[in-house]
């Protein structure tokens, strides 16, 4: 809340983000009066794109009254908060309640320091891409130009950080990093190149604050997480009534996951199907019903389980899926490119550390308690084994021959993992969190070698599923933490050692991100000295922006304002269109009114076979505000139902007079209380109510 008091604006001009399309829908969603959502990018269409997260996030909105630009900077802390405490609770019931000493305070329970690790790792903490960051900007320092070669070879680059330190010591240079680099270099750790690589994580996600759906969907992915882990735990020893309730409520979140973010419906449903099946299999006491066997019943149960948790939540939210088309619905194989080791490890490096040291320390416990004879008994699994091996070998050489380097390092990990989960009488928590483990590792894999058709190169692919590996290695490390803590005190010096001074360095290593990137993200704003406040809109009317001239926001901010308090219902509305990213738009964004069409790149996105459609709007955007035919503009109009007409500096930025052409915005006053009359004016803005 405090990050958002230091800095709510909705928009900057180099790091504005996707918040105005977020915005514009979310306001949408607030307006409309019937669902699916109208588009604000695109009169007369729908929403079609995953909006339930809006839903949500609207609904205690609607019910207290909040002002939707005010109600934005409460809906950040408070997801963020939904999502630390759902990490929390994870981790505070997957480990035993212990003490690790019971002279100490409750500050050292297990339960509590697994849940407060749960929090840290998921939201708290960034990657290593501070560090990063401060290496190459010391080489920097040095390098001629200033300039990192992409060929540099390792000595070239260590013989630069020795003279960047010097320069720095001796000569005062200072680090070239600028501001907003401290938030934004860490969630683009992989080297730029075809893939248009997104290394997101949650911190990260927060503080650059765009509502996204993979935000949004957050709470409920951990919420499925401990559902699952529940279900487990439960041994399936519930009553009728608790039967229904687990798979009703188990139904109704892994349903709500498609609205809200589908690319998390398959992941976390497989997770949640595998729970259920798992558990039934293992622990429901089969009476030879229908003459069955326990093998054969249990298995047809499990399946039948698992396939109404997803009927149930298919039907849950049958009018969404009703109206929804996928535009982007098959993967191919990906050879572009591959990520290095280093990002891996820096975007990894934390997890991996301890869930490696804890995955040895179970190993180490196995073994202590497995006679050597022990190893008789696989005699019956031989076969299972060989091939085991072999696929693990095969894999290997896969990965070798097509650079996948990651694979040597999560590939090992995932089968040390997938041989400690099939350790007998181990407790059904941890088995959990092995699972958990070896499906984390397995997604970073995956997104080296499929890529979703359409993508841009595999922005989304990574930064979508790189997100869900998060949510799972956090939670698992948190668990491996409680239970290493346990463990600590059976240490051998040397390994304690190693493993505290490891660790130290890493959380050094994170909480640089989360000390430098807040402070960053404080300072990093369109305009310095606009107050601080919750209210996203206020900067606009303390900011000057330069496109192709000097414009005075303040203007577009009475303007919105004036749509706010004066417009009814949710009237069409046209203004200037230009690229992505830019000021155009603002009045769709800050009222939710719709307009004739927004961004071209993401309406083309969700408008599927649809998608020249958005361009021949754009076109026609143009046409209306150049063309000195005030016939096709009236058809234009028509065929949209326009009933407000902005006119601002904006759109006289974009549509120029241009010496010796015609000028097309003088038709508006040419027609003036003919066809349109004028029902706002500010300076250079002006708004036509369209003469019906």
């Amino acid at each position: 809340m405090l990050i958002r008091l230091g800095n709510a604006d909705m928009w900057h001009p180099s790091k504005g983000g996707e918040r105005p399309m977020d915005f514009s829908y979310f306001n949408a969603v607030l307006k409309s009066t019937s669902f699916p959502p109208y588009d604000p990018w695109y009169a007369g269409g729908y929403i079609n794109y995953y909006y339930y997260g809006f839903v949500l996030a609207g609904t205690p909105v609607k019910l207290l009254g909040i002002v939707p630009s005010i109600a934005y900077n409460f809906i950040l802390p408070t997801w963020f908060a939904l999502v630390a405490t759902g990490a929390f609770a994870i981790g505070y019931s997957v480990v035993e309640s212990r003490r690790l000493d019971e002279k100490r305070p409750v500050l050292f329970d297990l339960r509590l320091s697994a849940g407060l690790a749960g929090s840290m790792l998921t939201v708290l903490l960034g990657n290593l891409g501070t560090i990063q960051l401060i290496f190459n900007a010391i080489q920097r320092v040095a390098a001629p130009g200033g300039n990192i070669p992409a060929d540099a070879t390792l000595i070239q680059r260590w013989g630069w950080v020795i003279q960047g330190l010097g320069k720095m010591l001796t000569e005062g240079a200072t680090l070239p990093i600028g501001r907003g680099d401290w938030y934004w270099f860490p969630s683009r750790v992989i080297p730029p190149g075809p893939g248009n690589e997104i290394t997101e994580f949650p911190l990260f996600t927060f503080l650059y604050s765009d509502l996204h759906a993979h935000m949004l969907v957050m709470p409920l992915a951990l919420f499925i997480i401990a559902w699952a882990l529940s279900f487990v735990r439960s041994r399936g020893q519930l009553s009728r009534g608790e039967w229904i309730a687990a798979l009703g409520i188990g139904g109704l979140m892994i349903g709500a996951l498609k609205p809200t973010n589908t690319w998390d419906l398959y992941t976390y449903y497989l997770l949640s199907a595998i729970a259920v099946a798992y558990t039934l299999v293992r622990y429901f006491d089969w009476k030879d019903y229908f003459g069955l066997s326990p093998a054969v019943g249990k298995t047809g149960l499990a399946l039948g389980a698992a396939g109404l948790l997803y009927i149930l939540g298919a039907l849950f939210y049958q009018p969404f899926s009703q109206w929804f088309g996928q535009a982007y619905n098959s993967v191919n194989f990906w050879d572009a490119s591959r990520t290095p080791l280093s990002s891996y490890f820096t975007q990894w490096g934390l997890f991996l550390f301890i869930i490696t040291a804890w995955l040895a320390w179970e190993t180490r416990e196995w073994m202590a308690v497995t006679p050597v004879s022990h190893l008789k008994r696989l005699q019956p699994y031989i076969l299972a084994v060989e091939v085991a091996l072999a696929a693990f070998i095969a894999f290997l050489v896969f990965f070798a021959f097509e650079g996948v380097r990651i694979g040597f390092v999560a590939l090992p990990l995932a089968f040390w993992a997938a041989i400690l989960l099939v350790r007998p009488d181990l407790p059904d928590a941890k088995r959990f969190i092995l699972f958990l483990i070896g499906t984390a590792l397995t997604i970073t894999i995956a997104v080296e070698l499929i890529a979703l058709v359409g993508d841009i190169g595999r922005m989304n692919t990574i930064f979508k599923l790189y997100l869900q590996a998060w949510m799972m290695f956090a939670v698992s490390a948190a668990a491996a933490f409680g239970w290493l803590l346990n463990a600590f005190p059976l240490w051998r010096g040397n390994w304690r050692a190693v493993y505290q001074g490891g660790i130290s360095l890493l959380l050094i290593g994170v909480l640089l991100f989360t000390l430098t990137a807040t402070t960053d993200k404080i300072s990093d704003r369109m305009t310095a000295d606009a107050p601080r406040t919750l209210d996203g809109m206020t900067f606009m009317n303390h900011s000057e922006l330069w496109d192709g001239q000097t414009m005075d926001l303040s203007q577009d901010y009475r303007a919105i304002r004036w749509m706010q308090d004066h417009i009814e219902g949710s009237p069409v509305i046209v203004e200037a269109n230009c690229s992505e990213y830019r000021w155009c738009t603002r009045f769709t964004i800050y009222t939710g009114l719709p307009g004739v069409v927004g961004w071209n790149w993401h309406q083309r996105q969700q408008r599927g076979i649809f998608a020249p459609e958005v361009q021949r709007r754009v076109d026609s955007v143009s046409a209306f505000y150049t063309t000195t035919d005030v016939q096709f503009a009236l058809s234009f109009l028509k065929r949209y139902d326009v009933r407000y007409i902005v006119v601002g500096q904006l759109e006289r930025n974009i549509y120029p007079v241009i010496e010796g052409l015609p000028d097309g915005l003088a038709k508006f006053t040419q027609y003036e209380g003919q066809y349109w009359r004028t029902v706002y004016q500010d300076g250079a803005t002006v708004i036509y109510e369209v003469i019906q």
